[in-house]
């Protein structure tokens, strides 16, 4: 590594961790890229409400080039993560911009992953979504090694935050002074969430569910009213009997991306969308031709009781948001088991072990480092008490046999 620095790595004050066991930053020698944060005062970030304003980001690649420099805002991200001693980071840049050979784009996040004793789920979830092929997009990252006013904090993910852009979801963004179709009638990036803590959000009609519109933040009356319409509308095509059994929902949502969405979650073996927290979905502007298409995803939030050895022989998301009602659906079924069959000739399974296996490799030095660091003290994982091998061995071996389970299952739809 080009750069060495002779300040002292520690974390915040907030672990066990015996400082004298945690090396120094000259030590520190992983491999990864990093990411420099400096903060007016060496501030510290308290909110997830409110921008930091006037600090600075340097980005290094892992040959210690300089990548990006730049003025940005930041704050504290997540929810009950927010929590957690090792925080979440939320940033905006001033102006958009290319890090670490990622499409350019404003607004990112550095990923924590305290939970995670592999440090993987999301990249590991992350790489199987952009193997489905309907799934338009799945946000991009780069492991690094995050110091923040001159403090190592430990091995983050940067990646790319969920927001409307040519390079991320590629619906049209509507403008706030949107009064009449079809600008009224997207694009939008919605959230399911039991958080439900947006400023725009409804409970759907018929399922109760927890829409809430995360892209654009903010939109006028008539855009808003669209919305309500438009999810009352879908929940009609879906629960009405006469109008599910002519299928009027398949001409409202892309079916390919639904299928695709499930299957990650059910690999995963993700249960948050049986609350549901994190679960994204996308629609295009109307047309004359007709409704712009709902999409499935982008798919996000997997470090936390997920790759579970406990649920690898059951469904983990068949009962969740609008799959209960689509599985009544013989076409629907048809659809999942032809692309199911698509995806085992394509390989899936075997990328998505060497995928693990080259992530176990790249992140080996940088995991020792953040272990002793953060020690993960909360169970929500059933990994903690392992070795970063023997965590690493269970994530691949639990996906291999929930991959046969579910081979054997879609089968029998």
């Amino acid at each position: 590594m080009a750069m060495m620095f002779a300040m002292v790595a520690c974390s915040d004050g907030d672990t066990d961790t015996d400082e004298d066991d945690v090396p120094s930053i000259e030590d520190v020698d992983t491999g990864l890229a990093r990411v420099y944060i400096t903060t007016p005062g060496a501030a510290e970030v308290k909110s997830k409400e409110k921008w930091l304003t006037g600090a600075t980001i340097s980005v290094y690649d892992s040959e210690g080039t300089l990548n990006y420099k730049g003025s940005i805002e930041i704050k504290g991200r997540g929810n009950m993560s927010w929590t957690f001693p090792k925080k979440s980071y939320a940033i905006r840049l001033k102006k958009k911009g290319k890090v670490l050979d990622m499409p350019e784009g404003k607004r990112w996040c550095l990923m924590a992953n305290w939970l995670d004793r592999t440090l993987m789920r999301n990249a590991v979830a992350f790489r199987m979504s952009s193997l489905m092929g309907a799934l338009d997009y799945t946000p991009r990252g780069e492991y690094v090694e995050l110091y923040v006013n001159g403090v190592h904090r430990g091995n983050y993910y940067l990646c790319e935050q969920i927001k409307i852009d040519s390079h991320r979801v590629p619906v049209e963004e509507p403008g706030k002074s949107e009064t009449a179709w079809p600008g009224t009638s997207g694009g939008y990036i919605f959230e399911l969430d039991e958080y439900f803590d947006e400023e725009f959000r409804l409970r759907s009609p018929r399922a109760d569910l927890p829409w809430m519109l995360k892209d654009p933040d903010e939109v006028g009356d008539e855009a808003w009213a669209y919305v309500k319409d438009y999810v009352a509308e879908l929940e009609d095509a879906l629960y009405d009997e006469v109008r599910f059994a002519r299928r009027d929902f398949a001409r409202m949502m892309d079916l390919e991306s639904f299928a695709d969405w499930w299957f990650v979650h059910e690999l995963t073996m993700n249960r948050e969308p049986r609350h549901p927290k994190s679960c994204y979905m996308h629609k295009h502007r109307d047309t004359v031709e007709g409704r712009g298409l709902l999409m499935a995803g982008p798919v996000w939030d997997f470090d936390c009781e997920t790759f579970d050895p406990s649920v690898e022989s059951q469904f983990t998301a068949i009962t969740s948001l609008y799959y209960p009602r689509l599985f009544e659906d013989n076409e629907f079924r048809s659809l999942v088991k032809r692309r199911w069959e698509r995806l085992k000739e394509e390989g899936l399974h075997g990328q998505v072990c060497e995928y693990i296996d080259a992530l176990s490799d790249r992140l080996r030095a940088s995991e020792d480092i953040n272990s002793r660091m953060w020690p993960v003290t909360v169970p929500s994982n059933t990994d903690i008490l392992l070795s970063w091998d023997g965590a690493v061995a269970q994530l691949k071996e639990t996906f291999t046999r929930k991959y046969l389970w579910l081979d054997r299952a879609i089968r029998n739809l």
